[in-house]
């Protein structure tokens, strides 16, 4: 008898003789049914929808739809305003615009005018720039009648000039535009009553419609100091306002202090 292994088929398993073969066959199945368990396993989030949540939202989106096919009436105004309303009446008047002392008033509208309009070439403190822009403080253009500030505002100026002792060649373009009367009167306040100057007019619709009527009097564009030099003792008819007097805050009117 020969001592030589028999040979191995390859179409056969190769099982050793202590594999148990029932047992092996067992462990496959249990690893296929643990595995075909954890392929049915979901993320949380995508479990079902239960059917109770499904039926509670229906009801709402029925609820919600009937509400808004019902909206004309729902929300007209018949239905929300009991019949016979009336509204009530205020008992304290018609508004009033707000009033201040004139001086008062003048100074904080002159001010937050020239902030905007002529403050970036004189400064804010009115002295200029020394070289191109002259000074407002102590000129002796400003401390004078109002129609020689009010043509320069209006109408711009052109060529030279001289201010405290220097000559000035500047080219200034019209600052008034659109400027009301109230304006024009708060802004020539402001400039003749602010860093040392002391005019002290306080400049009603008289005197402003005169400054108007010279104003447009004056042709050729720009004024020139020549212009100017016309009108530094002009006399501005009517009486000027006093600092007792209040002003609507609106629209300049001088407003009685007996309403």
């Amino acid at each position: 008898m020969s001592s030589e292994p028999t040979p191995v088929d390859p179409k056969k398993p190769d099982l050793e003789e202590s594999t148990n073969v029932r047992e092996a066959h067992a462990d496959v199945l249990r690893t296929a049914t643990a595995a075909a368990r954890e392929q049915h396993l979901r993320e949380n989030g995508l479990e079902p929808v239960s059917v109770w949540i499904m039926i509670a939202g229906f009801i709402v989106a029925l609820v919600g739809g009937s509400v808004l096919l019902s909206s004309g009436e729902f929300f007209s105004y018949d239905s929300l305003v009991r019949e016979g309303y009336v509204q009530a009446v205020n008992e304290s008047g018609p508004e009033v615009d707000p009033t201040a002392p004139v001086v008062d008033a003048y100074m904080k509208k002159g001010g937050s005018i020239y902030a905007t309009r002529c403050a970036s070439c004189h400064t804010p403190g009115g002295t200029g720039d020394g070289a191109n822009f002259p000074p407002l403080a102590g000129s002796e253009w400003v401390n004078t009648s109002g129609a020689v500030p009010s043509l320069v505002i209006l109408h711009g100026l052109a060529g030279q000039i001289e201010v405290a002792g220097k000559t000035y060649n500047g080219n200034m373009p019209p600052m008034g535009d659109g400027l009301t009367d109230f304006e024009l009167a708060a802004l020539l306040y402001f400039i003749q009553n602010s860093w040392g100057n002391e005019v002290g007019k306080i400049y009603g619709p008289e005197q402003i419609a005169e400054i108007r009527k010279i104003a447009d009097s004056v042709t050729g564009g720009q004024t020139t100091a020549e212009e100017l030099k016309k009108h530094l003792d002009q006399e501005l008819p009517g009486e000027y306002l006093t600092e007792d007097k209040q002003i609507n805050l609106k629209t300049g009117e001088v407003v009685d202090a007996a309403q």
